[in-house]
């Protein structure tokens, strides 16, 4: 048994990030976008200083982060890069490959702040 719970989902918890699925995130694709604003907001202020640090200031600088599926408990790393006023987790079709996720879905995603991870649930 865990130390600590999983942190569950919760509809009303103004730091949730919901993204609705484009074509973009899942034809083929590798990664999920978001976008900068709704990260700074609801993302950001949660992660390790060092890291944020490092992905905002330093160019080209990509991070290693857990992303965690509620539901089947797997933990998938992807890597987040900036990619303009967005940033892209590269590994998203690892996750795609499971879940079997299609163009309109919407996929909730919230920090975890005592596994440091992103859980996600759709």
């Amino acid at each position: 048994m865990a130390i600590f719970p999983d942190k569950p989902y919760e509809a009303n918890n103004p730091h949730n990030i919901m993204i609705t699925l484009s074509p973009f995130d899942v034809d083929m694709s590798t990664t999920i976008m978001m976008p900068k604003a709704l990260l700074e907001t609801n993302l950001f202020p949660f992660m390790e200083i060092s890291t944020l640090v490092e992905l905002l200031q330093v160019p080209n600088k990509p991070k290693m982060i857990g992303i965690y599926d509620i539901d089947s408990k797997i933990t998938t790393f992807v890597i987040i890069k900036k990619d303009g006023n967005n940033f892209k987790f590269h590994g998203w079709n690892d996750i795609l490959l499971r879940k079997h996720y299609k163009v309109g879905d919407t996929i909730a995603f919230w920090w975890d702040l005592r596994h440091t991870r992103l859980n996600f649930n759709r």
